[in-house]
């Protein structure tokens, strides 16, 4: 009787009745909702969905992505359940160039269910049993990087999974036998690699090579090899045309004689039109499936809807096991089995959510900042940005300068740059301080930030920080023109001062010649100021610190800067112009000396009232165009009295402008003191 049984038993293959009588699958094509609706996806894609499409099309996230989607199958023979989960994912753009990006897919997973059954001859006992081969791409990672403004590069790894369930009869010594399940499973890694290319503002082309490289980690066992999953290396190239701001047209074409073709029609900002055809895949017709969908788009929110609906629905409700072993399954998400399906996702944008198009290179500070002349960097660049245009268009760009606490509000460059694509140029910026940087004690370093503005954007496209150098009130950059910022004719203690020293001279002026009359004035209050000060020596070096006139006055001592400071502001304060005779000479930096010179407002005609000697004053015109004579004084010699320092810097300006021709030489100049 058992080897009757046993011969039976090795027979079964023979008469084992194989058929499918429940197929589901899930997926859709591939995994971004717009890329559905259009069939045609390579060359545009630029959402978290990129990782099956294109993974270079990540290059397109500005920084933070969020999304979801949900799916519905239509199949003949099992009605539609409701909505499920097909994917969710994230992505992140870093250090400007970079992206990462995640996926995780639980409705990618395709399922055969294959009822099989052992009859045994002569009557015997039928035994059913079910195999189930079941395949998932649940998880996802994808990275991109920004090679150029207009060239992406992209990889991505897809976590392929392959589950075999069989059942094998085992006989026993009776007439019966039993049912024996066992599990093998395959998994690995699938990479692909992605290029995309904008040359244009109209031009995007595409190419991906998919299962490019396997990364296995385990293989199915010999007996259920013919059900394993075809790794097919496969390149697929794809092209989009923008032929105006509403339409774009799409096309992809593969190796393996697949493709699509779709058009996206936008209505305004916010709503998206898309219909597209699917061909080829080794289908019993050219066109394999139409597909359409509608995009809406709110802020940081993007909601799409598609519907692929397959023209041969019969081969893909009712697929028998040879169909599947000829034919096989090379990519979950699109494959022969694949059913008609509606497609919703939404996702987020979070951070930067407008497309970046000029990019600051490096920031280059010019100067150092010195609360008394903050005022000069309203109209004189602080520093520079190099700026680089990173997009397929021309634009017009501006750069803005902040440094919290010292300004109110950024301050714009007056001018907008033109750059051409893929262009960089160097763009000023300026400073607008407010009236907290006059008293910065000491010196500081402030962090400063640069923005870059891009029209017609509203927002800033890029930023840099950089460092900025705040002196302290009293330091000074050796600049005469700097100088004069010193010179604080309005204040309190200067006024006091020389209303006090006009006031106790009152009748003394009077009784002098009207045109003498400034002349006499800043003479007094020479001698007075004289009277009460001592000069400390302290020549002046590139860089230097300089009393403001109300601590000269309190401290009753300076040196040089400091006494030629101060007195310029007493005379300012009583209408006495003023300037500074700024001597650097050549190969004798160390001599570098400043004196001044005043305003005595007599005509030049009547010089012989000053003095008869040409070499004791100077001729040079006003602030009204008005031939005078300006009387140099030496501040150094105040404790000698005015008369000394007249001398003095008559000999000075002799000697460096006439006999020396330091102004025509370039290393003597004059810097008019306009009173404050």
């Amino acid at each position: 009787m058992f080897p009757t049984k046993l011969r039976l038993y090795n027979l079964r293959r023979a008469v084992i009745l194989l058929h499918i009588a429940t197929f589901s699958v899930f997926g859709q094509h591939l995994s971004s909702v717009r890329g559905s609706a259009l069939g045609a996806f390579t060359a545009l894609s630029d959402d978290i969905g990129s990782i099956d499409w294109n993974p270079a099309g990540l290059v397109s996230i500005r920084d933070w992505d969020l999304t979801s989607s949900i799916y519905g199958s239509f199949r003949r023979d099992v009605p539609l359940k409701g909505l499920s989960l097909y994917t969710a994912g994230t992505a992140k753009r870093f250090l400007d160039v970079h992206v990462i990006a995640g996926n995780y897919s639980p409705g990618l997973d395709l399922e055969f269910v294959v009822p099989s059954s052992f009859q045994f001859p002569d009557g015997g006992p039928k035994i059913d049993y079910d195999k189930r081969i079941t395949y998932r791409e649940q998880y996802a990672l994808g990275y991109g990087y920004q090679i150029t403004p207009t060239v992406g590069l992209g990889l991505s790894a897809r976590f392929r999974e392959q589950l075999i369930t069989d059942a094998q009869f085992v006989a026993d010594l009776g007439t019966t036998g039993s049912i024996k399940t066992s599990t093998y499973t395959a998994n690995g890694w699938n990479i692909d690699i992605g290029l995309n290319w904008k040359p244009s503002s109209e031009w995007s082309f595409g190419v991906v090579a998919k299962n490019l490289f396997r990364l296995t980690e385990s293989e199915l066992p010999e007996g259920v090899l013919e059900y394993g999953l075809r790794n097919v290396k496969t390149l697929r190239v794809g092209a989009a045309y923008q032929a105006s701001s509403m339409t774009t047209v799409a096309m992809d074409f593969d190796t393996q004689a697949m493709g699509g073709a779709g058009t996206e029609w936008n209505l305004g900002d916010r709503w998206a039109l898309r219909q597209g055809i699917l061909f080829g895949g080794h289908s019993t017709q050219f066109v394999a499936g139409i597909s359409a969908g509608v995009g809406f788009a709110f802020g940081p929110a993007k909601l799409n809807f598609s519907y692929i609906h397959f023209l041969n629905e019969s081969s893909r409700s009712q697929p028998t096991l040879d169909a599947f072993l000829d034919r096989g399954v090379q990519d979950l998400g699109y494959n022969a089995f694949t059913p008609s399906q509606l497609n919703l996702s939404a996702s987020f944008s979070l951070g930067r959510t407008r497309e970046t198009v000029a990019k600051i290179e490096y920031v280059q500070i010019l100067s150092e900042v010195y609360p008394s002349s903050y005022q000069v960097h309203a109209a004189r660049p602080l520093g520079k940005a190099r700026v680089r245009n990173v997009s397929a268009k021309p634009i017009s760009v501006k750069v803005s300068f902040f440094v919290e606490q010292y300004m109110d509000s950024p301050t714009e460059s007056p001018r907008a740059v033109y750059l051409e694509p893929n262009t960089e140029t160097d763009v000023p910026f300026y400073a607008i301080f407010n009236e907290a940087i006059r008293f910065v004690p000491s010196m500081v370093l402030r962090a400063a930030d640069v923005f870059v503005k891009a029209s017609p954007a509203e927002d800033y496209d890029d930023k840099s920080q950089t460092r900025l150098i705040i002196r302290g009130r009293n330091d000074w950059d050796g600049d005469a023109l700097t100088l004069r910022y010193f010179v604080t004719s309005a204040d309190a203690d200067v006024m006091r001062f020389t209303r006090n020293v006009m006031s106790q001279y009152k009748d003394t002026i009077a009784a002098v010649a009207k045109q003498l009359e400034k002349f006499r004035s800043a003479r007094l209050l020479f001698n007075e100021f004289a009277s009460r000060l001592t000069y400390v020596n302290d020549p002046k070096a590139s860089k230097d610190r300089v009393q403001f006139p109300t601590e000269t006055l309190a401290l009753r001592g300076g040196d040089c800067d400091d006494m030629t400071v101060c007195f310029s502001s007493l005379l300012a304060s009583i209408g006495i112009n003023t300037a500074f005779i700024d001597v650097i000479p050549p190969q004798r930096l160390d001599d570098a000396h400043i004196f001044m010179m005043f305003d005595t407002e007599v005509p030049a005609s009547q010089t012989s009232i000053i003095s008869d000697n040409p070499k004791r004053y100077i001729i040079r015109k006003n602030e009204r165009g008005e031939e005078t004579i300006w009387i140099p004084v030496e501040t150094t010699a105040i404790t000698d009295g005015f008369q000394k320092a007249w001398e003095l810097g008559a000999k000075e300006y002799f000697d460096d402008v006439e006999v020396g021709l330091g102004i025509v030489r370039g290393w003597v100049r004059l810097v008019d003191v306009m009173p404050q």
